[in-house]
């Protein structure tokens, strides 16, 4: 056969197959509200969620990994409860509760083996917010929709270079704060905005005197249970309670 046949035929053929994964994108491109439509929905909502809590490092070959169990409950914008529970013996807990004294007052509230009390805050909080360090809702892109929990859940992810200081706190005193790092976030909503699915890998390579050292750390929430229009009140209540404070708003 001619070779000029042979190289017409090829090319269109590698048209036609461009043409076709073109078209596939178009056709089954995901479709649904934007991050920022359900990331407001997540800052006012009630409900009660628990959630695996899982963290992966890897730190220069040295690798470790945490397992929590995580409940989060919160009420419109200011009433949260959490409980972060260690998995392995002894189990040992964190609590921490959000609230609006009766006088406009915002307090937080934190039990733990080490230290009780409560302090004024001026800021609220959500689940996303806690999880993610940096979180700029016009950088998340739609990729997909999942069923979870039986919900239907529209999944987001960011990609975005910023500071290890500002993802690991204790890498500044490390002298490390300023080393860039690569950054995604996945979120996965409900239609109302309750987070489903959360998770966040961070990803650098240092050069220290010649020699490469990965980081490589990622953490993840992963709901097991949700309670829409549910909040643990009397929970909150009870701790408020044993730390001496009884009139919220």
């Amino acid at each position: 056969m001619n070779l000029r046949y042979v190289i017409i035929a090829v090319v269109i053929v590698v048209v036609v197959i461009i043409g076709v994964v073109f078209a596939w994108h178009l056709i089954y491109k995901p479709s649904g509200p934007s991050f920022n439509e359900l990331f407001t929905y997540t800052n006012t909502n009630t409900y009660t969620a628990n959630y695996n809590y899982y963290i992966y490092s890897n730190i220069a070959g040295q690798v470790s990994t945490e397992d929590y169990t995580f409940t989060y409950s919160q009420r419109g914008v200011a009433d949260r409860y959490i409980v972060v529970t260690t998995t392995s013996a002894p189990q040992m807990s964190l609590y921490i509760v959000t609230t609006q004294l009766s006088n406009g007052t915002m307090i937080q509230c934190i039990a733990e083996p080490l230290y009780a009390g409560c302090t004024p805050t001026n800021q609220t909080f959500n689940l996303v917010y806690l999880a993610l360090p940096i979180v700029n809702s016009s950088s998340f892109t739609l990729i997909s929709t999942q069923k979870i929990l039986g919900y239907n859940a529209y999944c987001y992810i960011s990609r975005n270079t910023t500071m290890l200081g500002n993802v690991m706190p204790s890498a500044i005193q490390a002298g490390l704060g300023s080393v860039p790092v690569n950054v995604t976030s996945e979120v996965c909503m409900t239609q109302d905005g309750v987070p489903l699915l959360i998770r966040l890998s961070v990803f650098t390579i240092l050069s220290i005197s010649g020699y490469s050292a990965p980081i490589n750390i990622t953490q993840s929430l992963q709901a097991i249970s949700v309670q829409d229009g549910v909040y643990l009140s009397s929970n909150a209540t009870t701790l408020l309670k044993s730390l001496g404070i009884n009139e919220t708003g």
